[in-house]
């Protein structure tokens, strides 16, 4: 019988694991933070469940990718995308999830724990991650299931990682299940993995809050918007649509369903996915991005707003007062080198 598994608080500290250790803890904490005062929390929330539903579908070997989640979740077939094999249920731990990504705070780490933890030496003294991967390591240990990837969110809230649950924050390595690779080798990929995720995380919701700007200014700029705010509302919480779904929702024909798409896609809030002269489909330019339908602007982003009169004004004036100071600087110099 094989020795059990070293836990990884009681890992021997190298500098490559330290850096690992702060590089994801500080990527997590942007994060948590970014969210918590995030006016797109709800819609990032909804978007990073499917990514960390489709993470655990991958550690299980499910042939389902991200999109499939998002097509299957919004009722929505790409065009030209062959459905997924399902020989078994991949959707069967989804709502359960749900309920649980929404619980409220106070729960503590141990509360309905499915299995016995063994408080592993050093422990108590190791960092709350470290104690979160311990706790994650264990559990992949004795459970084959998809728990113990979709848990792990939910694991960092409870031990105070982080202040809020963050669905994107699926993670594991199938070697934690065999405990055939070096523990510091596993742990120091774990702690990529999570900074990898983090990051990868903080930049959709840059994308989403940009996507909610960008609609707020076409629609200032529009003579007649119409239900194009309706339409960007929608988009939050389905961004994946085409128009026989999007008629019912705003009470539109589907020819007039079909045309607001189109008239959101002139106006680039929109990506459309199908290529198709009929029943075509259309993502938001972040759910684009994301999945690798489109790529992402380069340079710096053109400037959203315009400054009213009064700004532009006083601006000038700046510019004007700056460069008076400057010709005075210059003139100073000249004068001290003369003498």
């Amino acid at each position: 019988m094989s020795p059990p598994s070293l836990p990884f608080s009681a890992l021997a500290w190298t500098p490559d694991l330290a850096v690992a250790l702060a590089e994801a803890t500080a990527a997590i904490s942007r994060l948590d933070a970014r969210i918590s005062v995030s006016l797109v929390a709800p819609a990032w929330r909804l978007r990073s469940g499917w990514t960390g539903y489709a993470s655990a579908l991958r550690l299980q070997q499910f042939p389902w990718e991200e999109i499939d989640i998002i097509s299957a979740k919004c009722g929505i077939r790409l065009a030209g995308r062959p459905l997924p094999p399902t020989a078994s249920e991949p959707f069967a731990a989804y709502d359960d999830w749900q309920i649980r990504l929404a619980e409220g705070a106070g729960r503590h780490w141990q509360e309905d724990l499915p299995f016995s933890f063994d408080i592993p030496r050093g422990w108590a003294e190791a960092p709350m991650l470290v104690r979160a991967l311990d706790l994650h390591d264990a559990w992949c240990r004795k459970d084959r299931s998809s728990a113990p990837w979709l848990r792990f969110p939910i694991t960092l809230r409870r031990l105070g990682v982080t202040g809020a649950i963050l669905p994107c924050m699926v993670v594991g390595d199938p070697a934690q299940r065999f405990a055939l690779d070096p523990r510091p080798a596993l742990f120091k990929r774990l702690l990529k993995q999570l900074r990898r995720v983090a990051e990868d995380g903080l930049a959709r919701l840059d994308r989403l809050e940009e996507f909610r700007l960008k609609a707020a200014v076409v629609l200032a700029h529009e003579h007649r918007p119409g239900k194009l705010a309706d339409l960007m509302k929608t988009c939050l919480t389905r961004p994946n649509l085409a128009a026989r779904n999007l008629a019912p929702l705003l009470d539109l024909t589907v020819s007039g369903a079909g045309k607001l798409l189109e008239r959101a896609t002139r106006l680039g809030l929109l990506v459309e996915t199908s290529g198709r002269g009929s029943w075509r489909s259309y993502v938001t330019p972040d759910i684009a991005i994301a999945l690798g339908m489109r790529s992402s602007d380069r340079g710096r982003p053109p400037s959203l707003s315009e400054p009213t009169g009064a700004i532009s004004a006083l601006l000038q004036q700046f510019d004007a007062e700056m460069a008076a100071i400057d010709a005075e600087l210059d003139r100073l110099r000249d004068s001290s080198f003369d003498k």
